[in-house]
């Protein structure tokens, strides 16, 4: 059956549709990455998204849940040039997979057209369509009216609801969920008692611990976002007290709390081959990165340490008692440079 989107400026490309039949609106997102497929659809970062891969076919060693980053797929729907029928692997194919889970998904789009018309004018509100229940006109109106993603409380929507402990030795470190990617859980856990803890844990609750370190987590959204202000206020408390560490929507809230401003990408980082330099070693790590938003207008107490190279937006911060990343030490999908931070959890315990 016949698939589109509808993009809010107007546009709509056609192609074939597959996985489940559904109207969805989100916005549209593209990754880069050539491998990583289920970890890219299955991380929380990616709630309120309609998800496409630039890499032509997709699906080529079928899926898996041991490659899972959260326990579903957490895109609105796939957008896709080519998927593969016959995988080598794996317990299901892509088609199989986006059924079983509910995702709408189109194939035979342009895929490189969409990537650079988002190039140009940045990320777009849409609609995608592969039910029929829609025209195309109507798709192009609903989209130009639809709220951004981004304006609802999506951490709390993707957050775990009561905490759980990771890993059996060494020292204890609680880990603020906010979306947070499986891996990230198991290289913590590799070497840490690790207590995951939902979205809005206060410092009283965070103290019940008893963290030798705090760790915030990846996430969707807006980390500006009215609902996180109380949020932003507890990491406030949480650095005059607890070694703090952060990823991602970690980086950025830490940022805020530190008082720092965020602003929204045109396009965002999304996908394995993000070029940022370690200001201070002069070296160049190649990182994976999922995010729409970014820091800026850092205080004069707190100290850049990385910069994205594509276009020398913030990718690292430190202060007293914390310091973060904007990029993913732990890849899933992507290229393992940036692995080594996490050595410095301990060195941060320890100080």
């Amino acid at each position: 059956m016949q698939g589109w989107i509808a993009l809010e400026n107007g546009s709509v490309f056609f192609g074939e549709s597959f996985g489940y039949a559904k109207t969805i609106e989100g916005e549209l997102v593209f990754n880069t990455s050539m491998t990583g497929y289920q970890e890219a659809l299955t991380d929380p970062s990616y709630a309120g998204q309609i998800l496409m891969f630039t890499f032509p076919q997709i699906g080529n060693y079928g899926c898996n849940k041991e490659s899972y980053e959260s326990k579903k797929i957490q895109t609105q729907a796939c957008i896709v040039k080519e998927w593969c029928r016959k995988p080598y692997q794996g317990e299901m194919n892509l088609d199989e997979w986006f059924r079983k889970e509910k995702i709408p998904a189109i194939e035979g789009i342009d895929t490189r057209e969409l990537t650079i018309m988002t190039r140009e004018v940045g990320t777009l509100r849409s609609v995608m369509c592969t039910d029929g229940t829609m025209t195309p006109e109507e798709g192009i109106k609903r989209a130009a009216n639809m709220s951004w993603p981004s304006e609802e409380n999506l951490v709390a929507k993707v957050s775990t609801s009561k905490s759980y402990k990771e890993g059996s030795k060494g020292p204890r470190v609680t880990l603020y969920d906010w979306g947070v990617k499986q891996s990230i859980v198991t290289n913590l856990a590799m070497k840490n008692r690790v207590t995951i803890v939902p979205w809005n844990y206060s410092l009283t609750e965070i103290k019940k611990t008893k963290p030798d370190l705090v760790f915030l987590s990846n996430g969707p959204g807006d980390p500006d976002h009215p609902d996180l202000a109380p949020v932003v206020n507890t990491i406030k408390e949480i650095v005059n007290e607890i070694p703090v560490i952060g990823i991602c929507l970690g980086h950025q809230i830490l940022g805020l709390a530190l008082g720092g401003k965020t602003y929204k990408l045109k396009y965002g980082h999304r996908g394995g081959n993000q070029p940022v330099k370690d200001i201070e070693n002069e070296v160049v790590y190649i990182t994976s990165q999922n995010h729409g938003f970014a820091l800026h207008e850092l205080p004069k107490n707190v100290q850049e340490t990385f910069i994205n190279l594509n276009d020398n937006t913030c990718e690292g911060i430190k202060s007293n008692n914390c310091w973060s990343v904007q990029f993913h030490p732990e890849a899933a999908p992507g290229p393992m440079d940036a692995n080594v931070l996490f050595e410095k959890v301990k060195e941060m315990i320890d100080g």
